[in-house]
């Protein structure tokens, strides 16, 4: 009987188990974490591990899906490898996630209390006013809106007197009553963290005394129809009568449609606070401010600073709330890009460091402590699936990971027949492409003609077409391809990326070497292959690959941390002053840096 003694050693010390199964199977079995983002089904290639001892031999999944250099050093995958003898792995847990973005545990400053009483009731020696009563206990300058006086009198008679009064403080503004409960009910505070993206929205329902999180929910963005990107939308809103209202409408609607799903079993009436980032376009239109100095030369915004306003005010369906959105950084560059420089504590680093946000727009953010640039990228809403012919988001049936060796293989979300290709997979397909040479460096779709002899004949067999419209068949049943078109798509979106990326190093003074870390944030960025990422020229090819990390969404992480830290807001306040925004196109060699960015890599550099 074969004896299979593991040993996984961490920061937290070395943990031993005695048991067979896979590398990650026995990983988790210890209580360690490991990234595998496709529950250990082998297709998200997160696990990478340096096992050393007798394992059992590559599986041809591991062929598939790792280089030929990485095998030959040993790196496997823990959902596949597993130990045959004693064996050590060594667990790098260096960020931990959860659901798809990068957690930071916040020491909960809830930004209110809720104290229980049993008031005096009123007789006829006692004739204080019911809002008096309650200042007198609490002892403190208490006022209240007309919203909630007018429930006071039933909710103290109906309870006998014995109430929550749930208060929020303005400093200098006196201390302000927001409700009034029956009963001991304390321990119950919530809020909601939003991250207003231009393709999606998502909301996280939050316990404001704990931290923890107790639901959460995504929706497109309700201004879809006005277009996929924020300068679409920004005409729509200055050129119709009703633009601007109808983009603010659809912004709310799309929160309250949010919330009513994250408080399922929750009474939004306890729902105290909420915190909202997002681009400086999505800042305007959900407040329903102009956007026409942020679309127009000299291209400012209408306001920077953070601003709190009741919830009821603005159309947000939680009659207690205060909504606070956090500062923005410039004109293109917004409260999220905020977000993620905290939640990768890049503002904090003694390092240089990058952080960039795929989505429609690409954010990006480099240096440390001492010094951060900011700037923004348009790089459209091709990585997210629009503009390509079988694009589609990330949904099931949505190719999310391509490979080609003989023939090409893909894996789908929820592994199920393929419907369409999302933004994982688009960069993997295009990486794959180009490694092969059947994307030149210059963007071109060579002909069959040019390839034959060149690409094994079931890859050959995918080029199809004639004269200058030929595509690549990813699958034959349904047909989904990749064409010239949607390579184009692709190449300026990514050249517009690391245009930004230069451009950038180049202000600071730095090369690709000096930056430690780079966190790929945004909606996909957990998912995207940092081997594809580099292997299509998105990112300086000289960044070594195990510095990048996908983070997910940062974004609304840092919508989390400020929702639950007084401390967290003054720091956002103050770093948003702190970070110089850079606009592109001041740089002198703009148009040369973003016309060499747009080329791939030669092929015969890149690894297979």
């Amino acid at each position: 009987m074969t004896i299979r003694n593991t040993t996984f050693i961490s920061r937290g010390g070395r943990y031993r188990t005695e048991a067979d199964g896979t590398l990650l199977e026995l990983a988790a079995a210890a209580g360690l974490y490991l990234p595998s983002l496709c529950g250990g089904r082998g297709k998200c290639a997160k696990c990478l591990c340096r096992p050393h001892g007798s394992v059992t031999e590559p599986t041809a999944l591991e062929q598939e899906l790792l280089t030929e250099e990485e095998l030959r050093e040993g790196v496997r995958l823990a959902c596949q490898a597993r130990p045959q003898g004693e064996v050590e792995v060594a667990v790098e847990e260096e960020i931990l996630e959860k659901g798809g973005y990068v957690e930071v545990v916040v020491p909960p400053e809830p930004p209110l209390r809720k104290v229980y009483l049993e008031l005096p009731e009123p007789t006829p020696h006692d004739d204080l006013a019911d809002i008096e009563r309650i200042r007198g206990v609490l002892k403190t300058p208490l006022w209240g809106g007309p919203a909630v006086l007018r429930t006071l009198p039933t909710v103290l008679r109906q309870a006998d007197f014995r109430v929550t009064a749930t208060a929020w403080d303005h400093g200098a503004a006196g201390v302000e009553l927001l409700s009034i409960e029956g009963g001991d009910c304390r321990e119950r505070a919530y809020g909601v963290a939003f991250d207003v993206g231009t393709t999606s929205v998502v909301g996280y329902l939050i316990d404001l005394f704990t931290g923890r999180e107790i639901a959460r929910s995504s929706r497109l963005n309700g201004q879809q129809p006005w277009g996929a990107d924020v300068i679409t939308r920004a005409s729509h809103a200055l050129e119709s009568p009703t633009g601007l209202p109808d983009l603010q409408a659809a912004a709310l609607s799309t929160l309250n449609q949010i919330l009513d799903e994250c408080c399922a079993g929750v009474d939004p009436g306890e729902v105290y606070f909420v915190t909202v980032v997002g681009n400086s376009l999505m800042h305007h239109l959900a407040l329903g401010i102009t956007p026409a100095t942020i679309v127009a030369s000299p291209y400012v915004a209408v306001t920077r600073d953070p601003l709190q306003v009741r919830a009821a005010d603005l159309g947000i369906g939680l009659p207690n709330a205060w909504v606070y959105f956090l500062p923005l950084i410039g004109a293109y560059v917004g409260a999220d890009t905020l977000a993620v420089i905290m939640a990768t504590g890049l503002d904090e680093s003694d390092e240089i460091r990058l952080a960039v946000d795929i989505g429609t727009n690409g954010e990006m953010a480099l240096g440390s402590r001492d010094r951060i640039l900011a700037t923004s990228a348009p790089a459209g809403p091709a990585f997210e699936g629009a503009e390509v012919r079988h694009g589609m988001r990330a949904a099931a049936g949505a190719i999310d990971r391509v490979r080609i060796q003989e023939d090409v293989r893909i894996w789908t979300v929820g592994d199920v027949p393929p419907r369409g290709i999302c933004g994982s997979g688009l960069i993997d397909a295009l990486h794959q492409m180009v490694r092969w040479g059947i994307v030149d460096p210059g963007g071109r779709l060579l002909p069959r003609p040019v390839l034959d002899g060149k690409v094994p004949a079931k890859i050959l067999d995918r080029v199809v077409g004639r004269g200058h419209t030929w595509e690549f068949v990813l699958s034959g049943e349904p047909r989904i391809v990749i064409t010239q078109d949607d390579v184009r798509q692709l190449q300026l979106a990514k050249g517009t990326i690391l245009c930004g990326v230069r451009i950038l190093m180049d202000e600071l003074g730095i090369s690709p070497g000096e930056i430690s870390a780079v966190s790929l944030a945004g909606a996909f960025g957990n998912f995207v292959d940092k081997r594809s990422a580099l292997g299509i020229g998105m990112l300086p090819s000289a960044i070594p690959m195990d510095r990048i990390q996908g983070v997910g969404n940062a974004a609304g992480q840092g919508s989390r941390m400020a929702l639950l830290s007084r401390s967290i807001r003054r720091r956002a306040e103050a770093l948003a002053r702190r970070v110089d925004y850079f606009e592109l196109s001041k740089h002198p060699r703009f148009e040369d840096i973003f016309v060499e960015s747009l080329a791939f890599p030669d092929p015969r550099t890149t690894a297979r």
